[in-house]
């Protein structure tokens, strides 16, 4: 027969992915006693980081979308030795059958090359038309992150925050698609924009459920 030391713990968590762990960090910093179970011999979840090109010795994420999505306050609150850099290229688009790989780039850190780069795509219009579409999500952010980390508010109170309906029916009242239709013109333009709303949905740009819009 085994004796077994019986063990006590003021919080049990199950799962070591990065939510679980932020959590025991914070319960641990406020003095509780904290204990992670995780089945894997490794943690920290969807955010791992993985070498996933046989030969490549590059160590990339296989399921999270960007780091940039942690909250500065946490990194501080935690005290985290974690330094973010900004990627100066947004994303890079060819133009389906042009054999002079012609394609849009997004360059954030020359934005004279960027409206070039969609003059020569024919999508000149759209150059500004993008700007300004990236500025009203901006504006969202600036409205509503800060409350991601603070208990949830109410739909009205989120509304208020931003301060413009116009901007919040279209946003999240009304399919992703349709503001994406209504403000560029070019499809290739409207492709790389509205892949930033559907990433991680499994919706369509216009489904009537609205998944597609929680992301932008």
């Amino acid at each position: 027969m085994t004796v077994r030391e019986s063990v006590t713990h003021d919080v049990v968590i199950v799962g070591g992915g990065h939510n679980g762990l932020t959590a025991a960090a914070y319960l641990a910093k406020a003095g509780l006693s904290v204990v992670v179970l995780e089945r894997l011999d490794i943690t920290g979840g969807a955010a791992v980081s993985a070498a996933v090109f046989a030969g490549l010795d590059a160590q990339l994420s296989r399921y999270s979308y960007l780091v940039s999505l942690l909250p500065r306050r946490i990194i501080d609150d935690l005290g985290l030795d974690l330094q973010l850099a900004r990627r100066r290229y947004s994303s890079y688009t060819p133009v389906p059958g042009k054999p002079d790989r012609r394609g849009l780039l997004i360059d954030h850190g020359d934005p004279e090359a960027t409206r070039a780069s969609f003059e020569r795509i024919g999508a000149g219009r759209d150059a500004a038309a993008s700007a300004h579409l990236y500025a009203d999500t901006s504006r969202v952010a600036k409205a509503l992150w800060p409350t991601m980390t603070a208990p949830l508010i109410t739909r009205g109170e989120a509304r208020a925050r931003l301060s413009d309906d116009e901007l919040w029916e279209a946003m999240f009242e009304r399919p992703i698609g349709e503001l994406v239709e209504n403000r560029l013109t070019h499809d290739l333009v409207r492709g790389v924009v509205v892949t930033d709303a559907l990433i991680g949905t499994f919706a369509g740009a216009h489904d009537e459920t609205l998944r597609q819009n929680r992301c932008f």
